[in-house]
């Protein structure tokens, strides 16, 4: 379900009309000050007798903190705060005198034993320190990259926000606030962040970089139609928001990585429009290379001639000269190394690619930058189509060139290659001797993990639960939470499971979608599965309004799983939401629909007539030889399958038959589904002898080692088959059963031996992950003792 907006479109209106900054109003709120009589040195013991004099005296607000000078009695901050009435008589603030003496200093520092002594006295004592005093730690802390820290500081306060910032003054009080904006952001407390730019826009001067954060939190939040109402605000009243040209970049940057084509497009000519207009023109408000080259290929990406031809012949993209620039070349050329994913073939003309590639370098003698972007645009092209060989070529040339490094950005493109083709111990290899231990050490980030963790339980699916939790209780470790404050949310996202029926059983898999189409597709099954027709359209309904865009996994997923349910008008829906938003639609959602047509003629009648038996025959010949083109392994495989239920066991052979020819050979995925649609067919056509032989080639062929427990029961119930059929074969060759048997346990030893052999590389991937990420600890705490030095000298300057 959506979230629940915290500020409509109409609130955002209304803080664009603020009260000038020189009115100020206060309310009366009496705060009673708590001190030692005497305070000689400053240490724990000093600490814990002060704070035995504070639970001596009553919990009782009777004053407030020392008036600032510009403290008048109309500040906005201290509006609406009847709802804090309550708290005003249950905490004491610690008085600046006392903080002058006990705390300041160890502020300054940031002090380790001074955070756990401030929350213990906030949710123990009742006791709080006020906004000025907060700040001085979070400046220390901020600077010494805490932000772990930071944010448990901000729960221990969150509550009596509010009220302390009734006693602060608006430049103090704004500080405090980005402050934690910015690290909330980085902590991805993105709800946490909506609040607090809700508070942040209505009292601070706004900088241009809080706008980006705002934006992001909104879009992260799935508020996307809050987030584009926002911007068309911000770029509206510029005296109030001052946006700039890099926030549209970073908006569209945003939205690109959900692939939402109608906000971006949206989005930017808005901005030309506004922006860029002859009463409104600034050369710094023109779109930078940068933001056009966003635009340029999503426009490819999604192709629609028109869109593009008025996007290149826009006066103000003109104006930029951007279309007779070597950045714009650079885009076509990338896009179409990029359309060959769509290619049966998957070929790519490697002498072309090597003469553009040096008229590039060429050309680009002196930005490095650009260079680097073309390098990596041929490395992800060769890694999309598997080429490994011409992969290996353009990495010696990256390699000659003294100004480019094979940096992380490199090695996650070129390790996708090994995720690609389920080579987890290849994989494994290229990070322990490459990433990790190379010249270079690269140091470790959230999508190295990613990588591992995916490729392993892809390569051993029957082990998902297993890897997946050990990763878990190796990386929930407080060290590396407090230290890596991306982690806690990184595990959390990762670890969702997706578990569907394949092979006679249950198969688990990390989930391929994004956290909101997840939490969408398991409310969507939940309601199918109740029969909630009525809540299932709406989850559909509501995915399309205001949030994130669906994407096509979802969609498709959505279709298949109405297929399945016989929910037939709903389906008929989907689809058309799923033709309209995507250019290019895979085939397989077309065969998705021609094995409904098959299977639903079997369904609704009890013998089917042979001239639609017929018919259903042709259509079947009729989508393979208009659709050569574009049919995959996989496709051919499918549409083996859905002969099965027109008994058109010939057509089904010649089908198999060329899914073997396109089967990729190093991807043992492809074996197991290869070698399970032929066993079904030999089961199928009652041929004991096809079977067993099929038994014998899959035990034989070392490349395919993956068998699931789905394989081995559906394996099982063939053979049954085949003993309760017996007496009805019309074959003259007697069934083999102790032959297969012996086959059939020779796969289930084989199996074990995977299954254990995924083990051990769990072990391995578990260990290698726990010793990275102690070297990276390691690593981070020599980096802020030197932080801690610098901030010494910085106070000792005065400039903090």
């Amino acid at each position: 379900m959506l979230r629940r907006r915290f500020l409509s479109s109409r609130g955002i209106k209304n803080l664009l009309y603020r009260e000038p900054e020189n009115k100020i109003q206060t309310v009366s709120c009496k705060v009673r000050y708590y001190s030692i009589d005497q305070v000689k040195k400053k240490h724990k013991k000093d600490i814990e007798d002060w704070i035995k004099t504070q639970l001596r005296e009553p919990l009782i607000m009777t004053n407030v903190c020392e008036r600032h000078k510009n403290f008048e009695r109309n500040d906005p901050i201290t509006k609406n705060l009847g709802g804090l009435k309550p708290l005003r008589n249950q905490y004491n603030i610690v008085k600046n005198k006392d903080f002058e003496i006990l705390w300041k200093q160890k502020f300054k520092r940031a002090d380790p034993d001074v955070l756990e002594t401030i929350i213990s006295l906030s949710n123990n004592q009742k006791v709080l320190f006020s906004i000025e005093q907060l700040l001085i730690l979070a400046y220390s802390l901020h600077f010494l990259r805490n932000d772990y820290d930071i944010g448990r500081i901000y729960n221990a306060y969150e509550q009596v926000i509010p009220l302390l910032a009734s006693h602060a003054d608006r430049t103090t009080y704004g500080k405090f606030i980005e402050i934690m904006l910015i690290v909330q952001n980085n902590l991805q407390h993105f709800n946490i962040c909506e609040t607090l730019f809700s508070d942040y826009i209505k009292y601070c001067r706004v900088n241009p970089q809080m706008i980006s954060l705002g934006l992001t939190s909104f879009t992260k939040n799935n508020n996307i139609q809050l987030a584009v109402e926002f911007y068309t605000q911000a770029i509206t009243n510029p005296d109030t928001f001052p946006i700039t040209e890099k926030q549209l970049f970073e908006f569209l940057r945003c939205l690109q990585k959900y692939l939402d084509i109608s906000n971006m497009k949206h989005v930017f000519f808005m901005w030309l429009k506004v922006k860029c207009s002859d009463e409104e023109f600034s050369s710094t408000n023109l779109p930078s290379i940068k933001t056009l080259t966003i635009m340029h290929r999503m426009f490819l990406r999604h192709p629609n001639t028109d869109e593009l031809r008025d996007f290149l012949t826009h006066p103000v993209v003109v104006r930029t000269g951007y279309t007779s620039s070597v950045q714009f070349d650079l885009v076509e050329f990338c896009h179409s190394l990029y359309s060959t994913e769509r290619s049966m073939e998957k070929s790519i003309d490697d002498l072309r690619i090597k003469e553009n590639v040096h008229k590039f370098v060429i050309k680009l003698n002196n930005d490095i930058s650009i260079r680097r972007e073309l390098y990596m645009s041929v490395v992800k092209a060769y890694v999309s189509t598997n080429n490994f060989s011409s992969l290996k070529n353009v990495l010696e040339k990256i390699q000659n060139d003294k100004y480019i490094d094979i940096d992380g950005s490199f090695h996650l493109s070129i390790s996708r290659y090994f995720v690609n083709t389920n080579q987890f111990e290849a994989l494994f290899k290229y990070y322990f001797t490459i990433i990790k231990n190379g010249n270079g050490k690269t140091r470790l980030r959230p999508a190295f993990i990613q990588q591992l963790w995916s490729c392993a339980v892809n390569v051993y699916p029957m082990l998902t639960k297993e890897i997946t939790n050990d990763i878990l209780v190796t990386l929930r470790k407080d060290e590396y939470g407090r230290r890596l404050v991306w982690l806690y949310t990184f595990l959390q996202e990762e670890a969702r499971i997706y578990t569907r029926k394949i092979n006679g059983g249950e198969e688990s898999s990390l989930s391929r979608f994004n956290v909101i189409d997840f939490e969408r597709f398991e409310e969507f099954k939940k309601k199918v599965s109740r029969n909630d027709v009525y809540g299932a359209e709406s989850v559909i309904s509501n995915s399309l309004k205001d949030g994130i865009a669906p994407q096509f996994c979802f969609l498709y997923a959505v279709l298949e799983l109405c297929l399945s349910s016989s929910l037939t008008n709903m389906a008929h829906v989907v689809d058309k939401i799923i033709r309209t938003r995507f250019c290019y639609i895979p085939i397989k959602v077309d065969i998705l629909w021609l094995k409904w047509d098959v299977v639903s003629s079997y369904r609704s009648t009890e013998k089917l007539p042979a001239e639609r038996l017929t018919e259903l025959e042709y259509k079947i010949k009729e989508f393979e030889r208009t659709h050569q083109l574009e049919l995959s392994m996989q496709n051919y495989l499918q549409l083996t399958q859905i002969c099965f239920h027109t008994r058109d066991f010939k057509h089904a052979c010649y089908l198999i038959s060329q899914a073997r020819k396109m089967l990729d050979t190093s991807d043992n995925r492809q074996w197991m589904m290869y070698y399970m649609t032929s066993l079904k067919l030999a089961a199928r056509m009652h041929e004991s002898e096809r079977f067993s032989k099929t038994l014998k080639d899959w035990n034989c062929n070392q490349s395919a080692s993956l068998i699931t427990p789905g394989c081995i029961r559906q394996i099982k119930g063939f053979m049954k088959y085949f003993e309760k059929r017996s007496a009805y074969m019309s074959t003259t060759t007697p069934v083999d059963t102790k032959e297969i048997k012996d086959r059939i346990d020779e796969l289930v030893v084989r199996y074990a031996d995977y299954k254990f052999q995924g083990l051990e590389n769990m072990r391995k991937l578990t260990n290698f992950l726990k010793e990275w990420f102690d070297e990276e600890i390691l690593l981070r705490n020599i980096e802020q003792n030197e932080r801690k030095k610098e901030l010494l000298r910085e106070h000792e300057k005065g400039e903090i």
